[in-house]
């Protein structure tokens, strides 16, 4: 397994979960390991901490020791780093 298919996982559990949750969520964007959604600034926080778990819940398909840790930001603009 690559980062790719570490990334693919983690938009497919990602779409899984917002349609199964039925959440106002849109994924808007994904460059290299880097994942865009989009929500309002009410459910921000909250969708931010279930990317998260779900994004490094991903990472474990492809090192299971859970050695990578995603970082999750919270901007009204998308910003490059």
């Amino acid at each position: 397994m690559s980062s790719a298919d570490m990334v693919k996982h983690a938009l497919y559990k990602i779409r899984e979960c917002i349609n199964k949750n039925n959440y106002p969520v849109l994924i808007v964007l994904q460059v290299h390991d880097e994942i865009n959604t989009l929500c309002s600034k009410e459910f921000a926080k909250q969708w931010s901490i279930i990317m998260k778990d779900l994004m490094e819940k991903s990472a474990l398909t492809v090192i299971p020791e859970g050695l990578l840790k995603a970082e999750m930001t919270i901007s009204e603009v998308w910003e490059k780093e």
